[in-house]
């Protein structure tokens, strides 16, 4: 059997991605003027650039001012909502594939990110956030932890535990048959 390294960022990628898949399929929902427009998600593409995370989002048809980007408690929030256009009273639509209404996609950042680092650009119907140094905090850190207590305790680094006190030495009982 094969070790592998847990990760915990892509099971959480992959398990949104899978909800994601499941709520796209539920049907529909009722829009404001009556009528019924089909629920979505903008669809997200997240790429690793060295130590750094870019998350590029697929907008079309949404204006940048539409659009909030919210880190909150290790999570990054994107919000917002593509409006459909107003109808006339003389046309009408043969044809209608687009969706419209309001979203919302979130995606957990490794511990450690600073929101005040992330950017964003918008161009052309496609929003790209910049996280810097993502991948270099998740990855896992490791501590040496040395075999026997060859080094002393400093007073600043001295057990928080007090060692547990040595049983008092039984005396040697002899036994005569």
């Amino acid at each position: 059997m094969a070790i592998t390294r847990w990760d915990p960022f892509g099971e959480m990628l992959k398990m949104q991605r899978d909800m994601d898949r499941i709520f796209s399929r539920m049907g529909t929902a009722e829009g404001r003027s009556g009528t019924t427009t089909t629920a979505w998600m903008p669809r997200i593409n997240v790429k690793q650039s060295g130590d750094d995370l870019a998350v590029h989002v697929e907008l079309a048809g949404i204006k940048p001012e539409d659009v909030d980007i919210e880190v909150t408690e290790g999570v990054l929030t994107l919000s917002g909502e593509r409006k459909a256009e107003t109808e006339r009273e003389d046309e009408g639509w043969m044809i209608r594939e687009s969706s419209y209404g309001s979203f919302e996609r979130s995606i957990a950042l490794p511990e450690g990110v600073d929101p005040a680092s992330i950017r964003a650009d918008f161009h052309d119907g496609m929003l790209e956030i910049h996280v810097p140094r993502a991948l270099e905090l998740a990855k896992p850190k490791t501590t040496r932890i040395a075999i026997g207590g060859t080094q002393e305790a400093t007073p600043t680094e001295a057990p928080m535990v007090p060692p547990l006190e040595q049983p008092a030495e039984q005396p040697e009982m002899h036994v005569h048959h």
